[in-house]
């Protein structure tokens, strides 16, 4: 009897990433992912400063965008991209203008000097 196995090669159809059977792989972005998420968490930190300058809560936000502070949450984290069709309500809630959340030169930012995401 033969004592080490015969390993055949299946077709790259067929086989089964072991991370993702475990729900252990993670995509990494690269690129454009970058800056999109780069952006998304710069927005995501400007809604919850402005938030807190109102002293509303996640909730009190959710509710006047309609969604919930869950949400809410995840805009400011930057995990969920704020939807264009979200944003002029979202400016709206706040009291500032759409081009606050893309405008980096306000006085919090620390050595920005004016610059435009």
């Amino acid at each position: 009897m033969r004592t080490d196995a015969t390993l055949t090669v299946a077709s790259t159809v067929n086989q089964i990433d072991i991370e993702q059977l475990l729900g252990t792989w993670e995509h990494k972005p690269t690129g454009q992912a970058d800056n999109r998420r780069n952006v998304d968490q710069a927005i995501g930190q400007r809604i919850r400063k402005r938030r807190r300058e109102l002293g509303w809560s996640m909730g009190k936000l959710g509710e006047a965008l309609g969604v919930t502070y869950q949400q809410i949450q995840k805009y400011e984290s930057g995990r969920n991209a704020v939807k264009a069709s979200a944003l002029p309500k979202l400016a709206s809630a706040l009291n500032v203008p759409l081009t606050w959340f893309f405008d980096v030169a306000d006085p919090y930012a620390k050595g920005r000097k004016g610059r435009k995401i």
